[in-house]
């Protein structure tokens, strides 16, 4: 199985992160011009309601079809070709002439997006055992400033050169993130033995039923990863129906919860030394603390300091939810890594659903609050039960 033995430096570490917030930024950037597409294809509102989902569950599918290849077969090989198909993609996406095109596209950038998820696994094989919590914490710096930045540029460009321009921007981009792999990935970081790809995806239902943490940490993230997907999806409708801000807007405060990346190593050196349930906990209440200032203090002071917490809760325990995965099965961090964030955009795709089908259905913010407050509340739910089990465990 594995052999990497190229232990990564500071450098490298960091320029995996750039690489993911490139990649990640992608499948981030129609969250914040949703109201610019939907001006250009004024007759095709349900498709375009559809591109957010529609990402997200092709994140979700190229998650569970390929990363389980990088327990495998080399990785270099599979982030770069995944990287030049999401290079196409994106391409495709900004060539659309109709809003389904636009859908179709945005499934298939969705799911050549999840290099992201084969470079962080690769980053916590290569890193040493002590500094593990630490490593996947810089590298995931990189994927949720790429979750945030996609917003915030894709506001900040779409204000000034249309939403056509955003994804152009994204496959230039990328062509900057395909020179990088080129340059710092190990060339042999895995052999390539024979396998059964069909035996592969069928190991995913096992290692679901013989590991616990998994299912808890994964079904955890999957309710938060929601509810942050259900503030995401409606802000750019809300702001334009309550303010009449433009995507500009939008992007402005997602660049404020860049902020809130700075929780990231934090959270996994803490994780490091005091083990991860208590920062899942911690996080989960700041999350539910951000929806009582979303539904309470309702102005644009209020969305600021809402987003911050929003933000760092879901930062926090994501980094404690993967430091717990990758601490399990060292032969099999990419099949981990595809159980948890697979189940986690599934979780993210019906988090934007139910957010565009209450907005569309009622205009109503305290109901889209009460929908991400119910969604953290359940991911509360999971992450007590899981702290409880392992008070009892002796863990």
């Amino acid at each position: 199985m594995r052999t990497d033995n190229h232990e990564l430096s500071s450098a490298r570490i960091l320029m995996l992160a750039i690489i993911c917030c490139i990649v990640v930024a992608n499948i981030y950037f129609n969250q914040s011009v949703l109201n610019l597409i939907a001006r250009s294809f004024p007759n095709e509102w349900e498709s375009v309601s559809l591109i957010p989902m529609a990402t997200q569950l092709g994140y979700a599918v190229g998650l569970f079809f390929l990363i389980p290849l990088g327990d495998y077969i080399e990785r270099q090989r599979l982030i770069l070709r995944q990287a030049q198909v999401l290079f196409l993609a994106l391409i495709g996406m900004m060539l659309s002439p109709t809003a389904t095109v636009l859908v179709f596209f945005s499934f298939l950038t969705g799911m050549a997006a999840t290099v992201a998820q084969q470079i962080v696994p690769l980053a916590a094989s290569l890193s040493r055992t002590s500094a593990r919590g630490k490593t996947v914490g810089i590298v995931m710096s990189g994927v949720l400033a790429g979750i945030l930045a996609g917003r915030a540029i894709g506001g900040l460009i779409g204000q000034y050169f249309d939403w056509r321009g955003v994804f152009l921007a994204g496959a230039i981009m990328t062509l900057l993130a395909i020179f990088f792999i080129l340059r710092i990935l190990p060339s042999q970081s895995l052999p390539t033995p024979k396998f059964n790809y069909l035996a592969v995806l069928r190991s995913l239902g096992q290692l679901w039923k013989s590991e616990p943490q998994v299912r808890d940490a994964t079904l955890t993230q999957a309710m938060l990863f929601a509810s942050f997907s259900v503030l995401w999806t409606v802000l750019p409708f809300w702001l334009a129906h309550r303010y009449d801000y433009g995507a500009g807007v939008t992007g402005t405060l997602a660049a404020l919860g860049l902020i809130g990346i700075l929780c990231a190593p934090l959270a996994g050196s803490f994780s490091d030394r005091q083990g991860p349930v208590r920062m899942v906990v911690f996080g989960v209440i700041l999350m539910l603390l951000a929806w009582v200032v979303f539904w309470g203090w309702n102005s644009m002071a209020g969305m600021v300091v809402g987003i911050l917490l929003l933000d760092a809760g879901e930062q926090c325990v994501l980094i404690a939810n993967q430091h717990t995965i990758y601490s399990l099965r060292p032969d099999a961090r990419n099949r981990l890594n595809t159980l948890f964030m697979c189940v986690m955009f599934i979780g993210g795709a019906c988090g934007s659903l139910t957010a565009t089908w209450v907005w569309e259905t009622t205009h109503n913010w305290t109901l889209i609050s009460s929908a991400g407050a119910g969604l953290v509340i359940l991911g509360m739910l999971i992450a007590v039960r899981r702290k409880y089990s392992s008070l009892h465990s002796g863990t």
